[in-house]
């Protein structure tokens, strides 16, 4: 099947390269004309019922703006205090007040610190307080005014992240074309794989439009499609080409050199595109919103990628030919000391298989030994946002201040005869309960629907920690209780951002075992189809879960620490975000299964060939290390740009993805799979060259009779 839709591309390039551009037309098409559904709830659990009900009987969560006053002397903080109040309260877009003089308990260190809550209306934003915030600031000189909410919070972190991913995607692109143009050492070659890449990558996003139809589409999905497209596109096409250059290199015409490429790098990029398409099938079993919709979409791009690979790129380098090489760069890459490096060390592993393999099992046994103390959060109070954001700063400033009453935890109740005397006064005392429950400190806002069936009881609560966990726990079980003894019949759910994050956690806690163990299933059975050897399948699926296991202990070591603070600029929270490591598991299982699809491809081609066991795998290090050291070298500069973002999980994604793609480069695909595949030998070769009696290529006959004859892959033309 491969072999054939290369072929068929090889021969029709042109008619092949008009359908590719077709099908991107076609995606942007209907993508534009399908009006994309964008994901507005992405809740799950009981958070998620509470907030569907809300919006059933149209409650809007109220929107707090919270505005931090300090001053040297408590005089001035009153005078400020007042002149901000009174502002607020001629704004159309504030439906209420509170502060000290309502709540004495928002008011900290001898009334020179004082907290005012504004409660906006249905449709008020955080622009009009934001002004009022800055005039006051500017009547009163040396007075210190921060606002932070969550409407200003979100509105600036949107701004923030928009702002840095386009600066990654500006910076992405540039550096991996140099990386290209020195893999390659000519300009036309090194446009190709970009060009495969870009493309994929419009089609997928423009292919969002259609996917949101079936799961709306999150914020964050178009990035992961944009960062998933480039990196399997360059990916795939340098196994391509590398392939296609060695032929050439040794002595192949043009045609036979693409259709040994199809056959071989062909096979590779289906088996291990295969495997990148169903690990990121794992996100779709979480039962999340945003998830799900991140799947869909990194599955298109992934899917798109391989079409791609297998058709229009052999297509364009046959239309290409020999103009591949053009604009050349003035120097010559000289890989025969590399080659012989590579040579050497692919001798030691297999000449000393056993110990290799315990000694690269070693390293990635130390460098994991960190996952076991990995905690994880999601946290509602920013601090996965940076300090650089004034909302995100002003709110930890706030929250230091005044820990038990910054956000709501929202009390929905449900039954009948709320609006009645006897019903709000219930809602009332369970109020006052659920705020003496939860620790808080403010006023209650209780807002009861028109039909009087629902009910919203918000009680401010602690943002973060172990106060946090204590008043969603008491919210849950005595005011749940309680709402219902007040009010016979009726039913309470908890919902607000602290709920909601440990709905999500919780929710990805229980589901990471059952995905995990699916992908790792399903790996298996992809491997065991591809290689027929079970015992080659559980050592390719063991490998791969080592090295993903290191990047954890990696990631945790310079996360849940403080010592990588200053290197990397972060403040530490103590913990993962809960969302990383899973979503690690399926980008990361998937893409390592790239380079030991390809060495393993290569290590059949040399049983096939007439090698022994040993000198097969041999061979397919040497023959592997320009196009693995090439790819890796793309995608680890690509994933550390992330690392450089300001947002904490960004940088915890740009530091697990950069060391387990360097660590499967290189102490897996180099040391750990060769000694495994050395040291199983014969009980995997046999099952591997399975296939041995089917006929040849006449142009692998012609052009490489023996695998020792090939000239190693990091060699130009």
């Amino acid at each position: 099947m491969v072999r054939g839709a290369c072929a068929s591309a090889i021969r029709r390039p042109r008619t092949t390269i008009a359908l590719w551009f077709v099908l991107i037309v076609a995606c942007v098409t209907a993508g534009s004309l399908t009006s994309t559904k964008q994901l507005s709830q992405s809740g799950v659990g009981q958070s998620a019922h509470a907030s569907a009900q809300l919006s059933a009987a149209r409650l809007n969560e109220p929107s707090v703006e919270n505005v931090l006053i300090r001053t040297a002397s408590a005089h001035d903080t009153r005078a400020a205090t007042r002149t901000l109040e009174s502002r607020l309260r001629n704004l159309a877009a504030v439906a209420s007040i509170d502060g000290p003089s309502q709540s004495p308990a928002l008011s900290r260190n001898g009334a020179r610190v004082a907290l005012v809550q504004a409660t906006l209306s249905p449709s008020g934003t955080a622009t009009p307080v934001e002004r009022v915030v800055a005039g006051v600031r500017a009547s009163y000189p040396g007075t210190s005014l921060r606002e932070s909410g969550d409407s200003s919070q979100q509105q600036q972190a949107n701004n923030e992240i928009s702002n840095v991913l386009g600066t990654a995607a500006i910076v992405s692109l540039p550096l991996t074309l140099v990386i290209l143009l020195l893999a390659f050492g000519s300009v036309v070659a090194a446009l190709v794989p970009l060009g495969l890449a870009l493309t994929t990558a419009v089609a997928a996003l423009g292919g969002l439009g259609v996917v949101s139809q079936i799961a709306p589409n999150y914020s964050s999905t178009s990035s992961v499609v944009l960062l998933i497209g480039l990196a399997v596109g360059v990916d795939y096409s340098l196994f391509y080409i590398r392939r296609e250059r060695a032929e050439r290199a040794a002595g192949a015409t043009s045609r036979a050199a693409l259709d040994i490429a199809a056959a071989t790098a062909g096979r590779a990029i289906l088996v291990s595109g295969a495997t990148v398409v169903l690990a990121l099938g794992g996100l779709l079993l979480t039962g999340t919103a945003d998830f799900t919709s991140i799947a869909l979409g990194a599955m298109l791009v992934a899917s798109i990628a391989i079409v791609g690979s297998l058709t229009v790129l052999p297509a364009t380098l046959a239309l290409l030919g020999d103009r591949l090489e053009c604009w050349r760069l003035p120097w010559r890459r000289r890989a025969r000391g590399r080659s012989r490096g590579w040579r050497a060390l692919a001798a030691t592993v297999t000449g000393s298989p056993a110990v290799a393999l315990l000694t690269a099992v070693c390293v990635l046994g130390a460098l994991a030994v960190p996952a076991v103390g990995m905690h994880t959060l999601q946290p509602a109070d920013g601090s996965d946002f940076p300090s650089s954001v004034p909302a995100v700063a002003a709110e930890r400033a706030i929250e230091r201040a005044f820990p038990y009453g910054v956000v709501p935890g929202d009390v929905v109740i449900t039954g009948h005869g709320l609006r009645t005397p006897a019903g709000r006064h219930a809602l009332a005392s369970i109020g006052r309960a659920a705020t003496h429950a939860a620790r808080g400190e403010g006023r209650v806002a209780v807002m009861v629907a028109r039909g009087g069936r629902t009910a919203l009881v918000a009680v401010p609560m602690p943002i973060a920690g172990a106060g946090a966990t204590h008043a969603l726990d008491a919210l849950r079980t005595q005011i749940t209780q309680l709402a219902s003894r007040l009010l016979p019949g009726a039913h309470a759910l908890v919902t607000g951002d602290v709920a909601g994050n440990a709905d999500f956690s919780h929710q990805l806690g229980s589901a990471t075992v059952p995905i995990v163990a699916i992908v790792l299933a399903l790996a298996f059975l992809l491997m065991l189809a591809a290689f027929r050897s079970v015992w080659l399948a559980a050592t390719v699926v063991a490998l791969s879960l080592l090295s993903v296991t290191a990047a954890y202990g990696v990631m945790t070591a310079v996360f849940q620490a403080h010592w990588a603070q200053g290197l990397l600029g972060f403040t530490s929270i103590g913990a993962i975000i809960s969302w990383v490591p899973l979503f690690l598991f399926v980008i990361l299982f998937g893409l390592s299964m790239d380079y030991t699809v390809l060495m393993l491809e290569r290590v059949r081609e040399g049983r096939r060939a007439g090698l022994d066991a040993r000198a097969a795998t041999a061979e397919a290090v040497v023959h592997t290390s320009g196009t693995v050291t090439s790819a890796a070298i793309v995608m680890v500069a690509v994933f550390a740009v992330f690392a450089l973002l300001p947002t904490l999980d960004f940088k915890e994604l740009g530091v697990g993805l950069s060391v387990a793609i360097l660590l499967d480069a290189t102490i897996v695909r180099a040391i750990a799979l060769p000694a495994a595949v050395t040291l199983l030998g014969e009980r995997w070769c046999v099952r591997a060259n399975i296939h041995a009696d089917e006929p040849a290529t006449r142009e692998w006959d012609d052009v490489a009779p023996t695998f020792e004859a090939m000239p190693s892959m990091s060699n130009g033309r």
